[in-house]
């Protein structure tokens, strides 16, 4: 990171109490954004925004009440791939969008470079107001607002109504003992799969995923994970599966399986809308003890770049402002209903709609964020330790090649690798 841009950056942060208000000012729970941005935004300011791959035309088409609402303000639709946005962002702050869409777990990478600062005020307190409480979480660093939060996104299960019940699904073990249920434990993913810790208590870089050094997953309940891995070798319910997860689904080989949103419509293709059943997570029984199996919740967010504003109060709060309206109650309400974009909403209000409370993957994902069945995915940067070591040790147990009696030795090893040390 070059001290020139770093400099611009600060300088651009300066804002003046005016250009605060201007940006504070906007109504996100309809097109009114801001009364009459002609008294308010007297310049012409032009923002470019990065959103997600093949979604430039539902943003061009979505943001014409904001457009029409502020008029001075011109908003340059990119599409970029969103998994890469810190990656793209701190490559050249200054030329890259002063509003652009992330995954939650990029965050922490991102203030910590000092790409994105800490939100005003204003936002901040509306966001609290207006967001579900897992989705504040994932904007928030270090006690800090950075950023918008708005769609949130988890695991679901996805099982056949021809060969489990309603009932059936609320456990593995009646899944397992009455059909089959499709994980992948050779090559385990860990966002898949690590999240079995937390089912039983454990942490993940503490309690508030902030903690480098706070995993405590070598105790005695991530021994009993481990056994529960080793475990499925001999059981007849559970059946391996990778990249034919969804072919086993269609053919019958598996009844049931853990995956997000985005297969939806292949377990749709694959056994048809009427046989297609979705559900929270069931409980499960590891060490002897039922839980309830937890997945890794995911927040979409909009951050703003405040580099390449420099000096430009009136554009930083042109940006605020977009980012405002993009993750407000009005845009979460038609991208839920766009077909394309379908995202889970995190406001609260929407949360309520029928639309949302009728639609059966949105109410299970709603459902699916809350502490009972979900933590959401850590920030830090130490994550980036995480996937491979966890995922290595996962499929090692499964695999045979990490046997009961080094159990204990591997999670300590384990624990000291994702924090670093």
């Amino acid at each position: 990171m070059s001290k020139n841009w770093k400099k611009k950056l600060l300088s651009g942060l300066s804002l003046s109490v005016a250009a605060l208000t201007l940006a504070a000012c906007g109504n996100n729970d309809s097109a009114d954004n801001g009364g009459n941005a002609e008294d308010n935004q007297a310049a012409e300011t032009s923002l470019k925004l990065w959103v997600t791959t093949d979604s430039k035309k539902f943003y061009e088409d979505g943001l014409k009440d904001f457009n029409d609402e502020n008029p001075n303000i011109k908003v340059e639709v990119i599409e970029t791939e969103d998994a890469k946005a810190q990656e793209n962002v701190k490559k050249d702050p200054s030329a890259a969008a002063d509003v652009f869409a992330l995954p939650h777990d990029q965050l922490g990478q991102l203030v910590d470079s000092g790409v994105i600062q800490e939100i005003p005020e204003q936002f901040a307190t509306q966001i609290k107001d207006e967001q579900i409480e897992s989705a504040v979480v994932g904007a928030e660093y270090k006690g800090k607002m950075y950023a918008f939060p708005y769609g949130i996104e988890s695991q679901v299960l996805y099982y056949n109504k021809d060969l489990l019940s309603e009932e059936d699904v609320k456990s593995y073990e009646d899944i397992t003992s009455k059909a089959t249920m499709g994980m992948n434990l050779k090559a385990v993913d860990a966002y898949k799969t690590a999240p079995l810790f937390m089912s039983v208590g454990d942490h993940l870089f503490g309690e508030s995923g902030e903690d480098v050094t706070g995993t405590d997953w070598n105790n005695d309940k991530g021994v009993a994970v481990l056994q529960w891995i080793a475990d499925q070798n001999d059981n007849s319910g559970f059946v391996n599966v990778g990249d034919d997860t969804i072919s086993k689904f269609a053919s019958g080989d598996i009844a049931s399986f853990e995956s997000g949103p985005w297969d939806k419509a292949k377990a749709i293709e694959a056994i048809g809308e009427d046989k297609l059943g979705i559900s929270v997570y069931p409980t499960i029984n590891i060490g002897g003890e039922d839980v309830q199996q937890k997945a890794f919740l995911g927040v979409k967010l909009y951050a703003v770049n405040a580099v390449p504003s420099g000096e430009d109060t009136n554009r930083l709060a042109a940006a605020y402002k977009l980012a405002a309206y993009l993750s407000g109650a009005h845009f979460q309400e038609i991208q839920f209903k766009d077909a394309s974009r379908n995202i889970i909403p995190s406001n609260k209000e929407i949360q309520t709609a029928d639309y949302v409370t009728n639609d059966e993957l949105a109410n299970a994902v709603v459902t699916m964020s809350g502490s009972d069945y979900s933590v959401v995915m850590p920030k830090i940067p130490e994550m980036n330790n995480f996937w491979t070591a966890s995922a290595a040790v996962l499929s090692d147990v499964y695999n045979g090649k990490i046997t009961p009696d080094q159990f204990q030795e591997k999670l300590d090893q384990l624990v000291k690798d994702i924090s670093g040390q």
